[in-house]
């Protein structure tokens, strides 16, 4: 299934649920010692949860830029595809483009967008605009 992240109206395609888990299972266990939200609280279980309250928006922005500083230091090689299943290999295997020179470039958007800039982006216009920061599926219709 294809999701998207909603902040009001605007819609930023992710693309399939899976690369978004792995983002956040890479989180856990690379950077939370595989506590889920125990360093990350407002990112891993409000917005993976579904929904970021805007009084969350600046933590979780914040908990964002340290989440890529710190992935930035970590080599793609090291990749959790899915924390419940942690043998588990990305479907394109070991392979991965030549700008990836560590996980905080790992992942993008079915756009070829940066996901984690995405997110950082989406936290920014929180922010600024208030709302809700939202996890949706996406069927290729606004």
């Amino acid at each position: 299934m294809t999701i998207a992240i909603r902040q009001g109206n605007v819609l930023t395609v992710i693309g399939p649920g899976g690369v978004l888990h792995s983002l956040f299972s890479t989180i856990a266990v690379l950077l939370e010692n595989g506590k889920w939200g125990s360093r990350f609280p407002w990112i891993m279980n409000g917005l993976y949860g579904g929904s970021l309250a805007d009084v969350g928006a600046k933590a979780a922005y914040d908990e964002m830029l340290e989440i890529r500083r710190e992935l930035a230091q970590i080599s793609p090689s090291e990749v959790v595809w899915d924390i419940e299943n942690p043998e588990l290999s990305p479907p394109w295997g070991n392979s991965f483009g030549s700008h990836v020179s560590h996980m905080a470039d790992y992942y993008v958007t079915d756009t070829g967008r940066n996901l984690v800039d995405e997110i950082i982006d989406n936290l920014e216009s929180q922010i600024e605009f208030g709302g809700p920061l939202q996890i949706v599926p996406f069927d290729g219709k606004h």
